[in-house]
């Protein structure tokens, strides 16, 4: 497990504090990689079938934003690992799936935060998030 702390990263999109519920299935490391063939012409719920034990693990949220989010969790994520995460949005029915990497890790006593970096998500899900960011502010 590589663990880095006090990174300093720029980031694209402004990233704001919200808790919400994350499932999450971590990706076989080196599994797929944006070169090959099939991480072309595939979907995320194509790579969690083919990719993933069918197994998932409960997070929370730290904060979101259109290019990424951070989460909490008590199991450990490797630096580069891939993740697809299922983001619990309030008042949607179903969760918005992300594929994600991650790019950070921080261990805090018996917990991991993880700097997640969105790889893929659909024009659908991301309108979804966006929506969601621009409510937490009008707030």
């Amino acid at each position: 497990m590589d663990v880095q702390k006090g990174w300093l990263e720029q980031r694209s999109s402004e990233r704001i504090s919200n808790s919400l519920k994350v499932v999450y299935y971590p990706l076989k490391k080196g599994s797929l990689t944006s070169s090959t063939e099939e991480y072309k012409d595939t979907t995320i719920e194509k790579i969690q079938a083919d990719f993933t034990a069918n197994s998932y693990i409960q997070a929370m949220t730290d904060d979101i934003s259109k290019g990424g989010l951070s989460i909490t969790a008590h199991d450990p994520l490797e630096v580069g690992q891939q993740v697809i995460i299922d983001l619990f949005l309030p008042k949607i029915s179903r969760p918005v799936k992300i594929l994600t990497e991650v790019r950070n890790l921080e261990k805090t006593g018996g917990t991991y935060k993880a700097g997640l970096k969105t790889l893929s998500i659909s024009k659908s899900d991301l309108s979804r998030i966006e929506q969601h960011l621009n409510n937490i502010k009008q707030k």
